[in-house]
C-alpha cells in the first residue's frame, strides 16, 4: 500500500503538536486535525498538479531533496516560538508560491472558505503544511533511492489519501473538474525511446581463409578416396595370352592447403584524442578553486555525476547534491554564466543518443531555473557519446559516462 504523506504528518506532529498549531492559527477547539490535513491535501494537489511535465517534477525533486534538510523534529517548540513560526512559514511560502504560482491566492481563498477562516489563517495554514508534506516527502525520496519517475508513482499513490480532505472548490481553481482528471496529468515516466536505442544486430560473423576452401577440398578428396578405392584392375594381353594385372595407383597428395592470409583491415581508426580534463574530486571545492584562479583554462569541464538510468532523463534523488551546489555557487557569483552538455553511453543509435543526452542536460537546467536561476546565464546541449571519460564495455563506465558536465561561458 502506497505511503499515507498526510497520515504520517498527524503522526509526526501529534496531538501536542496539532493543539499548538491550533493556538498558533486561531483555530475552534478539535478542528486542529482537520484543518491540517484539508490543508496538506491541498498541498498534495499542487505537487500532483506539478508533476505535469518533467520540468515540474524536476523542481519537485530537488524541493523535496532540500526539505530534507529541515528541523522539524520538535513541533510544539516550533508552533510556539514566534521566530521559528516565522521561519517556517517563510520556507512554506516559497514551496506555495512553487506549486501554485499564480493560481496561488485562489488556492488561499478556497481554503480559507471551506474551513471558516480568513485568508491569512488560510493563507498561514498552507505555509506551515508545505513544509511539513515536503519534508516528509524528501524522507521518503531519499530512503527509497526514488528518481522522478519514482516521485510521480508516489505522488499519484497519495490520490486514495486525499480525495475526501480537499477543500470543497480547490480543484477547479487548479483548471480541473475532479481528482482523476488532476492524476492524468502526472509524468509517469520520460518518452519511450526504446525503438530508436533498441539492441542492435549482432555483427556478421566473418569467415576465415580456410571458409572459402574447405568445401571444394573435401569434395577433392571424396573422389580421389572413392577412385583410390574402386579402381578397376586392368587385363593387359602380353602376347602369350598370360593376362597381367596392373592396379592403377592413385597418389593422393595430403599437403595441407595453405590457409589464406587475413585482409588487411582498412577501417578508420577510433578517434583516440584526449578529452578536456574533468573534474574527479569534490565538485564544490574544485569548481570554486577554478572561478577563484585568473588563469583558467576555458576548456576545462567539471562532470555532475549524476546518475541517470540507461534510457532516462530522469536523475535518481541521491545524485542530485551536486546540482545544489551549482546552485549555490551561481546564487552567489551573479555574473557567472555556465554551459550544461550532456552525455550518454554509447549503446544504441548516435541520433537517439544525441536526442537523450540533451533532454538530460534540459532537465538539469529546469532544475537551476526553478531554483532561481535566470535562464539567460544558462544553455543546455547534447553532445550524445562522442566525449567518453571512461571505458563503454563495462557497466561502471557507461554510468560514468552518462554525466552532465559544466562549463563556464562569463565570470564577472
Amino acid at each position: 500500500m502506497a505511503d499515507n504523506l498526510i497520515e504520517m504528518a498527524v503522526r509526526h506532529l501529534g496531538s501536542s503538536g496539532l493543539s499548538a498549531l491550533g493556538s498558533a492559527l486561531g483555530l475552534p477547539d478539535g478542528k486542529s486535525e482537520s484543518a491540517f490535513s484539508a490543508g496538506a491535501a491541498s498541498v498534495l494537489a499542487g505537487m500532483l498538479n506539478k508533476a505535469g511535465s518533467e520540468s515540474g517534477l524536476g523542481a519537485l525533486l530537488n524541493m523535496a531533496t532540500k526539505a530534507n534538510d529541515l528541523d522539524l523534529s520538535s513541533p510544539v517548540d516550533i508552533f510556539t516560538d514566534k521566530n521559528k513560526m516565522t521561519s517556517l512559514q517563510d520556507v512554506g511560502g516559497s514551496i506555495v508560491d512553487a506549486l501554485f504560482g499564480q493560481k496561488r491566492d485562489g488556492v488561499i481563498g478556497s481554503v480559507a472558505n471551506a474551513l471558516g477562516m480568513s485568508p491569512s489563517s488560510g493563507g498561514g495554514l498552507l505555509r506551515i503544511a508545505a513544509p511539513v508534506i515536503m519534508s516528509l516527502l524528501g524522507k521518503l525520496v531519499k530512503s527509497k533511492g526514488l528518481n522522478m519517475e519514482g516521485l510521480a508513482a508516489l505522488l499519484l499513490g497519495q490520490k486514495a489519501h486525499v480525495r475526501d480532505k480537499l477543500p470543497a472548490g480547490l480543484l477547479q481553481q487548479l483548471g480541473v473538474a475532479n481528482l482523476d482528471e488532476l492524476a492524468e496529468r502526472t509524468v509517469v515516466e520520460t518518452t519511450p525511446r526504446q525503438s530508436a536505442r533498441s539492441t542492435p544486430p549482432p555483427p556478421p560473423v566473418k569467415k576465415s581463409g580456410w571458409g572459402k576452401w574447405l568445401w571444394p577440398l573435401l569434395i577433392a578428396l571424396g573422389v580421389l578416396w572413392a577412385l583410390n578405392m574402386c579402381a578397376k584392375k586392368e587385363k593387359l594381353d602380353d602376347g602369350t595370352g598370360a593376362v597381367i594385372e596392373q592396379k592403377e595407383e592413385v597418389i593422393v597428395d595430403e599437403t595441407p592447403a595453405e590457409p589464406m592470409q587475413p585482409v588487411p583491415d582498412t577501417t578508420e581508426p577510433m578517434d583516440t584524442s584526449p578529452v578536456p580534463p574533468v573534474t574527479t574530486g569534490d565538485f564544490g571545492t574544485e569548481f570554486r578553486d577554478y572561478l577563484a584562479n585568473a588563469q583558467r583554462d576555458p576548456s576545462r569541464e567539471f562532470a555532475l555525476y549524476i546518475e541517470f538510468p540507461t534510457d532516462g532523463s530522469m536523475p535518481n534523488a541521491d545524485s542530485l547534491p551536486d546540482v545544489q551546489t551549482l546552485i549555490k555557487i551561481m546564487q552567489e557569483n551573479p555574473g557567472l554564466s555556465v554551459a550544461l552538455e550532456g552525455h550518454t553511453d554509447s549503446t544504441g543509435d548516435a541520433a537517439a543518443n544525441q536526442t537523450l543526452s540533451e533532454s538530460r542536460a534540459q532537465a538539469v537546467m529546469q532544475m537551476l531555473v526553478a531554483a532561481g536561476i535566470e535562464a539567460a546565464r544558462i544553455t543546455a546541449t547534447g553532445v550524445g557519446s562522442a566525449n567518453p571519460i571512461a571505458d563503454n564495455d563495462t557497466e561502471e563506465g557507461k554510468q560514468k559516462n552518462r554525466r552532465i558536465a559544466v562549463k563556464v561561458t562569463a565570470f564577472e
